[in-house]
Order: structure tokens, then C-alpha cells, then sequence
């Protein structure tokens, strides 16, 4: 824990560093400008008699995730997390306490060393955090998670799973380690981290790590959820890249066999023996997934029917209550959010 404690302060040799520091302020304005950069937009408040911050923000990128060391300096209260930036946050302890509210009655707090994640992009959040308090932070895109979860497991997250808040972790857990070693990584070779593949093989192990902790929550061991086999058949490996590659053309089943060069018999077989689905709800999967992406990335003056039709959706309603089924809100409600933020 002591190597957290100057996180993003000191280079390798132990020399002071100012590079990953985004703010020194007492001003909500100017911190909140950064915070909603490196985290998301969100409402502070102050509890208690103390309303002005003495607040410090480090932050550096690793991969699509952002590393960062955050204390408002005052007893503060956080809330109305935003969805849609899509991210998520494993916020570390480092001093002082933290109480994250799970319910309405019910919260967790993480002393020093433990470690409480979020999906702020599938679920609500608000938090406090005593005058003492000291956050090393991960903040990582909901996208990345899922598309690590299946490139591990080859089968998508179970929708449940991102909603789930929970502490874990501990002051000799596997995650500070690992936090701390990501921090001597930035601290000894930062350029490798930023720039190099080194960012990538952090960026994944945290991802990981994330991932294992959820499905502990669900009662799931990692190396064994919703597999079927530990040899996939290779035309289900084709199959499902030239679904991916070709998701918005919506190809029909025997045209996803024929790349495949097997059967469509053969194909669904295989599909429901090692993926335990069929290779129609994969496709639907990439679908939801890409079309998501789209509204998520889409100019200003775009509607839902224009980009649902670019897609071919030609039922407005069958494609808005199959995403709401998946992602807990309609396609209005992604595209507006997203200009408002």
C-alpha cells in the first residue's frame, strides 16, 4: 500500500514528477472540467460545514483505461453518475474511507486496501467519502469489458452481470499488487506503458481481474462459465468472424455455413454442443453490439430509425424491445442521453 500512496507522483528513481497531474484546485469548476474527462460527468456535494475542495488529480492512460489518483480533500458525496460515456470504475482506498451504496439501505465500505466496483454505464451509483479519503482509481469503457469477456469465454457476459455492484479485494489482495505493479510500470517505463505493448498486457490483466472478481460475485468459476468444451471447433471459430465481420449484412444461416464450410446442420450442432447457443443468437449479439456502437458514435441530426434501417432492422419495434431486453434502456434513450452529456 505504501507504493499507492505516491502513485503518479514519483518516477523510477524516486524523483518527484509532474507529468500525470490534471488539476491542484479549490475550485468545483475547474475540477470537475478534468473529473468528467478522466471519469465521467457526475454531481458533487459536499457533507458538512466544509464546502470548498483542496483537491489533486493524476491521471494516465493505459490502453482504453485511464490510472488515476483522486482525493476531493473535503467529506464529499457523489452521485447521478452519467451512462453515457459508457464506463466503469474500480476505485481503490488508500487513505481514509469510503461508503458506496449498493441499494437503498444497503452499502459497502472499502478501508484502506479494498477495492469497490461499478459498471456506471448498466447501473446507478453514488458514493461518500470521508475528509481523509484517497482513490486510486481504474476506470475502464464498458465496450472493452465485453469484448474481453468473449475473446476469453467465446460466448457473451450475461446481461446481469454488469449490473452487479461489489467490494473486494483487501491491503494483501492480488488486485493492490497488481495495482501496485502497474504503477511501478508507469513510474520506471512510461513511454512502454502509454505507447507500447506493455499498456496492452496491463490494460488486459486489469480487465481480467475485473472480470474474475464479477463472476466470483455470481457464484461462477471464470475458468468454467458457460463453456462447453476446451477445444471449439474450428468452424465455429470461422463462423463466428465472418459473423462479426459481416453482422450488419445479417446473413442468413446457410450462408454462415457455407463460409464455414460445414453443414448447417453440422454448424448448429457444434454451436449448441461447445457454445451451448445457436449460431443465430451469436449473430443477434453482434447485431445489438454494433448497432450500439453506431448510435453511440453518431453525428448530430441522426435518428434511430435512420441508423436501425442502415442496419436493417425493418421492425422499429421488434429491434427497440430486443435492445431494451439487452442493454436495460431503449435506443432513444442511448442517442439522446449521449447529447446531453
Amino acid at each position: 500500500m505504501d507504493f499507492l500512496q505516491n502513485a503518479l507522483l514519483l518516477d523510477g528513481q524516486g524523483r518527484p514528477v509532474t507529468d500525470y497531474e490534471l488539476v491542484r484546485s479549490r475550485h468545483f469548476d475547474e475540477i470537475r472540467a478534468w473529473s468528467d474527462q478522466v471519469y465521467m460527468p457526475y454531481k458533487a456535494t459536499p457533507n458538512g460545514t466544509v464546502r470548498e475542495p483542496d483537491s489533486v488529480l493524476h491521471a494516465v492512460s493505459i490502453g482504453s483505461m485511464i490510472l488515476s489518483r483522486f482525493s476531493y480533500g473535503i467529506p464529499i458525496h457523489l452521485s447521478d453518475f452519467s451512462m453515457g460515456p459508457g464506463m466503469g470504475m474500480a476505485l481503490t482506498t488508500v487513505r481514509g474511507n469510503a461508503r458506496h451504496w449498493i441499494d437503498t439501505g444497503a452499502f459497502a465500505e472499502t478501508p484502506v486496501g479494498h477495492t469497490f466496483l461499478v459498471d456506471t454505464s448498466r447501473t446507478d451509483y453514488w458514493a461518500d467519502f470521508d475528509p481523509n479519503h484517497l482513490q486510486v482509481n481504474i476506470t475502464f469503457p464498458h465496450q472493452y469489458l465485453e469484448e474481453l469477456f468473449l475473446r476469453w469465454y467465446g460466448v457473451p457476459a450475461e446481461a446481469e452481470i454488469w449490473r452487479r455492484k461489489l467490494s473486494f479485494g483487501g491491503p494483501n489482495s492480488a488486485w493492490v499488487a497488481l495495482l501496485g505493479y502497474v504503477c511501478r510500470c508507469v513510474a520506471e517505463t512510461p513511454e512502454l506503458v502509454t505507447k507500447g505493448p506493455l499498456g496492452s498486457h496491463l490494460e488486459e490483466m486489469l480487465g481480467m481481474h475485473m472480470l474474475s472478481a464479477w463472476l466470483r460475485q455470481s457464484g461462477t468459476e471464470a475458468g468454467n462459465h458457460r463453456l462447453r468444451g476446451s477445444v471449439i471447433p474450428r468452424c465455429v471459430k470461422i463462423a463466428e468472424e465472418y459473423m462479426q465481420t459481416h453482422a450488419r449484412e445479417c446473413p442468413t444461416l446457410s450462408t454462415i455455413a457455407l463460409a464455414a464450410g460445414v453443414s448447417v446442420r453440422s454448424l448448429s450442432n457444434s454451436f449448441r454442443q461447445f457454445r451451448g447457443y445457436t449460431p443465430m443468437a451469436f449473430l443477434r449479439e453482434q447485431r445489438l453490439q454494433g448497432i450500439r456502437k453506431a448510435l453511440m458514435a453518431a453525428p448530430p441530426g441522426s435518428t434511430v430509425v435512420t441508423i436501425a434501417n442502415l442496419w436493417g432492422y425493418s421492425s422499429l419495434g421488434v429491434f427497440a424491445a430486443a435492445y431494451f431486453k439487452r442493454f436495460g434502456e431503449y435506443p432513444s434513450m442511448t442517442l439522446n442521453r449521449l447529447r446531453t452529456c
